[in-house]
């Protein structure tokens, strides 16, 4: 029976991901460098092994997963979150297959600015970018590119915590901007995020979620959060044969291997797709698969709902409107099983757990979840 080592168990796609390895038929082991997990007591998994930071101490880290192969007879390891980069780079040092493509070809993509550059490089749409140093670049671009509004962000960042919607007059404004950073002009539309699963360019399972804002996973879905730029909650797998078909040619091109996702928004306008950035790993689009996918299997993704209610329920009452609170009534939790309900009420508990950390540090929860696991590599090519 195959043995499976997945790591980034935080994320909340991992109860997903390890029933569909389950279903398979195969054995699941689990790692992270934290013990808030929801998951880490759930009866399909085997056993779940706390780590050091892979940010913090890589080289310690990478000798911790190897010693969890040989001690459990791992087949294959497929990461789920952040250290995906780390086990990319040290993928020659690991005493097993690791689901992620080349360092390299990571960064090439996992840079927002680099990634834009690459996409336009390639043909594709991209908003009007520019990576500014001081008050003179700036004034420049929007000479360039008038508008009213503009997308600033850092080309490294996660859950949108670096991106803002500014006017002109806040962009003339000191008081609002602190340099260098990316500036983008706001292209308005449905927002779209999609997650693929692929091997050698050759596409295997692409999901498509259409979220009401700003979104994070070829399943295609739309995301929810879009007024206040952050992470989505609830995920509605769509078809979209067009963006779909743009999403596999990129892939393609890329010569891509293994997970990778996009965002990307729809104009209202032109009817053009534009693409915002992509994450080279996991994301919300992994709820979608079938389990044939990690068989390396062509397959269709699954078309439902799926949300995390606590996490909604208190995004409803900070922002109590209608369609909010109608999402609310549809999309099973991530966290539910009919026959292990316990682990819906320990996704309390860990997320408790990380608010109270969040609290002490004086950061946010969405940026304590990914502290010691993030990923800035910090050089622009410009």
């Amino acid at each position: 029976m195959e043995r499976v080592l997945i790591t980034g168990a935080r994320a909340p796609i991992s109860y997903a991901v390890v029933q569909q390895q389950v279903a398979l038929g195969r054995r699941v082991f689990l790692t992270d460098s934290t013990s808030k997990v929801s998951i880490k007591n759930s009866k399909f998994i085997e056993q779940f092994i706390v780590t050091t930071s892979p940010r913090f101490s890589t080289e310690e880290y990478i000798r911790e997963i190897n010693n969890t192969v040989r001690k459990y007879r791992i087949d294959v390891i497929i990461p789920l979150n952040e250290e995906s980069f780390y086990l990319s780079q040290y993928k020659h040092r690991l005493l097993a297959p690791v689901w992620v493509e080349e360092i390299t070809k990571m960064l090439s993509v996992h840079n927002k600015y680099n990634f834009t550059r690459l996409i336009d490089a390639m043909g594709f749409k991209v908003p009007d970018t520019a990576y500014v140093s001081n008050q003179a670049e700036l004034t420049d671009f929007i000479a360039a590119f008038p508008g009213d509004d503009y997308i600033v962000k850092q080309p490294y960042g996660r859950f949108g915590q670096s991106v803002r919607r500014l006017t002109r007059m806040e962009l003339e404004n000191s008081n609002f901007i602190e340099f260098p950073f990316m500036i983008q002009t706001l292209i308005k539309g449905t927002e779209w995020c999609s997650y693929s699963v692929a091997l050698g360019g050759r596409t295997l399972s692409t999901s498509l979620v259409a979220l009401g804002g700003r979104t994070l996973s070829t399943s295609l879905y739309l995301s929810n959060a879009h007024e206040s730029y952050n992470c989505s909650t609830h995920f509605h797998s769509r078809k979209n044969d067009e963006l779909k078909a743009i999403i596999e040619s990129i892939i393609r091109q890329l010569n891509w291997s293994y997970q990778i996702a996009f965002d990307v928004i729809k104009c209202d306008t032109t009817g053009d797709y534009y693409f915002i950035e992509c994450n080279p790993r996991a994301t919300n689009g992994a709820l979608f698969m079938e389990p044939a996918v990690w068989d390396l299997n062509v397959c269709e993704p699954k078309y439902e709902a799926r949300q995390l209610i606590f996490i909604s329920f208190y995004n409803w009452l900070l922002r109590p409107k209608k369609h909010n609170f109608d999402k609310l009534k549809y999309g099973k939790d991530i966290f539910w099983h009919p026959s292990e309900k316990v682990i819906f009420f320990e996704q309390l508990i860990s997320g408790a757990q990380w608010w109270l950390s969040a609290k002490q540090q004086k950061v946010t929860v969405n940026k304590i979840t990914t502290y010691d696991i993030e990923w800035n590599e910090d050089i622009v090519n410009l």
